[in-house]
């Protein structure tokens, strides 16, 4: 962008060659103009605060009585969009139809012919200058008698002005000419810097909400396979509970009897109540551990000793076990080290697993049904669990689909447990896998880094 302004002939170029005191008082002006916007440029960051910014810098103390930066669009028209103004004169932009097209009013004064040409112009007398005949009225109402068109590029091409107006005519030479040349220039970058970092932010934002989404998201479709598997032992459940209630009936019905003797026999009494006190426990333990399993809740990580998750997933399925007329052997290695998970989503991984192995076995009669659930030291002094079954075995080319989403053998199913567990497993830095077991059947098998703790 060049810094030769075009002036209107009516009043002649300034040649003036040295200063005078109203070219010192012009200068000033132009450079404190210049000092503050410098300081706007550097601590505005939001585009639109820093075209306000300036507007307000160019202003100062009324030095100018007006400043506004504008776009250049192409639309019909080509009207100039204004981005901020600020000054005493600010009302003068009201209704202002300012624009480029060269065939419309609008575009044939200062700011069409800046945008136009790619050079900046100074009109010395709102009064005098022929190029501002259509607003003089307006101008002399505000008090506005010269300005400053500045257009600034991005690459070749014009995207903006920035408009200076004075209350004096003959207020812009050359030299403050040059000034807000440079302005126009420092604003173009950092207004480029302002919309990178905004881009950046809105992109950060983004990213933190599809996080925030995924997350959400693995936690319903994780509380989505722990429903699936729930309601897949639902009877497990109703029978695990109808042993304790069966239990306390019977006892209470017992210290009945014994309360309404001739002689009340307080010890059987009280041996009954105990009992039912038990079963009452064993009860709350079966729906604390449903309800554990059906909540939504954020994976809790803690220290965990892996033998015990897989001892509370036996005692919940074993009614299940029964009805598959299922041998359970385990070989639970003791003095394993702790691992760091989340005890429901584990207790989640070993219910898949162990269900998966049950239906598996569901129409073996050639041979046992037995559940194998081994642990053993992992990888790197982790730990390592094994579900193995003498099911139906696996099918060599649904191997490697067994993770799948919405991949299933059952049919039944909707292939949503294994890719959960995986998931589950991964989530607290381990590995999951499969592969037919040496019985003919199937074991999965997954491995979890140590805590730093063993137990015994």
């Amino acid at each position: 962008m060049g810094c030769a302004a075009d002036v209107n002939d009516d009043t002649g170029p300034d040649t003036t060659p040295a200063l005078g005191e109203a070219d010192l008082r012009r200068l000033n002006w132009a450079l404190a103009a210049y000092a503050r916007c410098s300081a706007a440029l550097i601590h505005s960051a939001d585009p639109a605060d820093l075209v306000t910014s300036i507007c307000e810098a160019i202003v100062g103390q009324d030095d100018y009585v007006l400043a506004a930066v504008g776009l250049a669009e192409s639309g019909p028209g080509k009207p100039v969009r204004l981005l901020a103004a600020a000054g005493k004169a600010r009302g003068y932009l009201d209704g202002l139809n300012l624009s480029w097209d060269e065939t419309l009013v609008g575009g044939s004064g200062p700011t069409g012919r800046a945008i136009r040409s790619g050079e900046p112009l100074i009109m010395r007398d709102a009064l005098a200058d022929a190029i501002f005949t259509p607003w003089r009225g307006k101008a002399r109402l505000f008090g506005i008698r010269s300005s400053v068109t500045v257009p600034f590029k991005q690459g070749d091409q014009v995207i903006g002005v920035i408009l200076v107006y004075a209350g004096r005519a003959n207020a812009f030479g050359p030299r403050e000419l040059e000034l807000f040349c440079e302005l126009g220039a420092e604003l173009v970058f950092a207004m480029s810097v302002a919309e990178s970092r905004a881009r950046l932010a809105a992109a950060e934002v983004a990213r933190r909400a599809a996080e925030d989404a995924t997350r959400e998201a693995q936690a319903d479709l994780t509380r989505a396979g722990r429903l699936l598997s729930v309601g897949e032992f639902a009877s497990s459940i109703a029978h695990e509970l109808n042993q304790p209630v069966a239990a306390i009936i019977t006892n209470g019905d017992a210290a009945l009897r014994w309360m309404d003797r001739d002689q009340p026999d307080l010890a059987e009494t009280r041996a009954a109540l105990k009992r039912m006190i038990r079963d009452a426990h064993r009860a709350s333990a079966v729906i604390t551990r449903t309800r554990g399993l059906l909540a939504k809740h954020e994976p809790n990580y803690e220290t965990l000793d892996i033998n015990s998750v897989v001892r509370e997933v036996l005692a919940f399925t074993r009614g299940e076990q029964g009805r598959a007329r299922v041998t359970v052997q385990t070989e639970l290695t003791v003095g394993l080290p702790m691992v760091r998970g989340d005890r429901v989503q584990l207790q989640q991984v070993l219910l898949n697993l162990v269900l998966n192995a049950l239906d598996a076995m569901a129409d073996i009669m050639d041979r046992p049904r037995a559940l194998k659930i081994r642990s053993s030291p992992g990888p790197d002094g982790g730990v390592r669990v094994e579900v193995e079954d003498s099911g139906r075995g696996l099918d060599p080319d649904g191997v490697d689909r067994l993770f799948d989403h919405f991949f299933t053998t059952k049919a039944g199913g909707v292939g949503l447990g294994l890719p959960i567990s995986r998931s589950i497993i991964e989530a607290s830095g381990g590995r999951m896998e499969a592969r037919a077991a040496p019985t003919g059947g199937a074991l999965f098998q997954f491995s979890l880094p140590a805590a730093g703790e063993a137990v015994a």
